[in-house]
């Protein structure tokens, strides 16, 4: 291994490792937009094998960030579950029917989540503290008092705004996904 390579995996392990969830998640969702493009690219190219790696590898992300959406009952929390539920399942599916020109449509979902989670990152750039023991922890039934904040603090289009639809009324809160689950994010 090459001295480049070490300081890029040094690197890439310290911004992992000093992330906000927030940040965590942006970086999964970006990585899953890689190597989907990249499982298109090698489709286009009739690599067959490493267009099913980078296919695979895209999966692997959506379904860690499905395993780590926590259920609190609400129907935000049930909508973003079937968002990445029909992710997972549409990329289970194209790869079945050799179908890789339907990788746009989880390419627009998926970059349409990437652009919610950095406008959360520039609007929350710490990290939300951990309820205490006396503490609750904050859910989205708390959505409008969180929307409402965050909304007088900003001076450009919310990022409630630009949520689909299919997020339901209550769109403003989010969920912090569980780091680790041994996904690379390298190419």
């Amino acid at each position: 291994m090459s001295f480049a390579s070490d300081s890029t995996e040094n690197y890439l392990e310290t911004e992992v490792l000093t992330a906000t969830p927030q940040k965590l998640q942006l970086m999964m969702i970006n990585g899953a937009i890689r190597f989907a493009y990249q499982a298109q690219q090698l489709s286009e190219q009739q690599d067959k094998e490493e267009a099913w790696d980078r296919l695979m590898r895209c999966r692997e992300i959506v379904a860690q960030i499905l395993c780590s959406i926590k259920d609190d009952g609400s129907d935000l929390m049930g909508n973003v579950a079937g968002i990445y539920f029909f992710l997972f399942q549409e990329l289970t599916d194209l790869h079945a029917k050799d179908e890789y020109a339907r990788l746009d449509g989880v390419l627009n979902v998926l970059n349409e989540e990437r652009q919610t989670w950095e406008e959360l990152c520039q609007q929350m750039p710490e990290a939300p503290q951990r309820p205490t023991e006396n503490e609750r922890e904050i859910t989205s039934s708390d959505a409008e008092e969180i929307m409402g904040t965050l909304n007088d603090n900003v001076h450009s289009e919310s990022f409630e705004q630009r949520l689909p639809s299919s997020y339901g009324d209550d769109s403003g809160a989010a969920f912090y996904p569980n780091a680790g689950g041994g996904i690379s994010f390298d190419a």
